[in-house]
């Protein structure tokens, strides 16, 4: 607990660490001597001076790839949009620290960008990784520090670390560790599986003051984006509007498919449809795995277990799960009820294939 640890000041960096044990003499902490600690089990936080307190903060920004900066040009999510804007003036207004914010949604639709965007607007230092780099508490610390009192973002924050998920529970809200004030930071966490950090995580998700489910993109979306993005990457290559609207229906629903197909299609300088038919889409983003699913469940009308229909496959039940699985049943192509069915719907599709 952090009320057993023994605070201490480094002999060498002048920071405050912190151990489950009373040390009797100058020592230093596990930035200065990371060595001489590996081969110890004594536990430590280490707290580095410039956590402490608050200061003026600056954006720091290296741009490795074309993103949004704002949210005018930021397609679709509009709730979203209105909830952050508001925030935000409010924020400003009553000098308040950005509230813990939450996300969820399927892979490749924007969360990253949207706190991207969050910071730029607030002015303040983006800090990204995915929950489970993060092993311990001092790491966690560590973020704390670099993140300069701007925005931690932990991607796929369901599976968080449980000493690092119990760790932050209560700096969340005190924004103290040890009795230490710490300069206030917003974390943004995102996650494609909500359900799942509900289930292990409550208390943690009961800290976040926002929350929000991403909105499904509309097809005018999707291709309004794909162009976004061809303007800001590819300035001087002309693409017919056609381009965009096909991308849009073989995408998934999803920006960071319609981007790789995009690039694709610019990189390979082939017809649409052989860079469609060089990543196995068919039709409508369904692609010739997704095709084997169908024609083997209108092959078992009373439907099959997930264990079968992956070794079918010769594939996870994580990858069928979330690659191909959630797809078909946005597009009400299979229902899952005591077994997996193709739908008439489904049906119908594969009767159009063959006509």
């Amino acid at each position: 607990m952090l009320d057993t640890l023994f605070t201490h000041t480094c002999s060498k960096c002048g920071g405050l660490y912190h151990t489950l044990i009373e040390e009797k003499e100058n020592r230093s902490c596990l930035v200065c001597c990371f060595p001489e600690k590996e081969k110890s089990n004594i536990q430590e936080i280490v707290i580095r001076p410039e956590l402490i307190d608050t200061s003026k903060l600056a954006f720091g920004e290296q741009k490795l790839l074309w993103r949004p900066e704002s949210f005018d040009d930021y397609v679709g999510q509009e709730a979203l949009k209105d909830i952050l804007k508001g925030y935000i003036k409010g924020c400003k207004e009553l000098s308040r620290p950005f509230p813990h914010f939450l996300v969820d949604g399927k892979a490749g639709t924007g969360k990253t960008t949207i706190a991207y965007i969050l910071a730029k607007q607030l002015g303040l230092t983006f800090v990204e990784c995915v929950a489970n780099t993060v092993k311990s508490p001092q790491q966690l610390v560590d973020l704390l520090v670099q993140t300069n009192g701007g925005i931690l973002f932990l991607d796929e924050i369901q599976v968080i670390n449980k000493s690092v998920a119990s760790f932050i529970l209560p700096i969340l809200e005190d924004f103290q560790i040890s009795g230490k004030a710490i300069k206030p930071f917003t974390l943004f966490g995102c996650s494609t599986e909500k359900g799942i950090l509900l289930k292990k995580w409550k208390p943690l998700v009961d800290r976040f003051r926002i929350q929000k489910t991403l909105d499904p993109y509309t097809l005018q979306e999707l291709a309004i984006l794909t162009k976004q993005y061809k303007d800001k990457t590819f300035k001087n290559l002309n693409v017919e509007e056609s381009v965009y609207n096909s991308i849009a229906l073989n995408c998934r629903a999803t920006p960071r498919i319609a981007i790789r197909l995009l690039e694709s299609y610019v990189y390979m300088a082939k017809p649409l449809n052989e860079v469609y038919r060089a990543y196995n889409i068919v039709k409508n983003g369904i692609t010739q795995d997704d095709i084997k699913v169908l024609k083997l469940l209108s092959e078992n009308e009373k439907g099959l277990g997930l264990n079968s229909i992956c070794a079918y496959l010769q594939t996870s039940q994580e990858n069928f799960i979330y690659s191909m699985e959630s797809y078909l049943i946005e597009q009400g192509l299979l229902t899952i009820g005591n077994r997996r069915q193709i739908t008439l719907k489904g049906k119908e599709f594969l009767n159009g294939l063959n006509s």
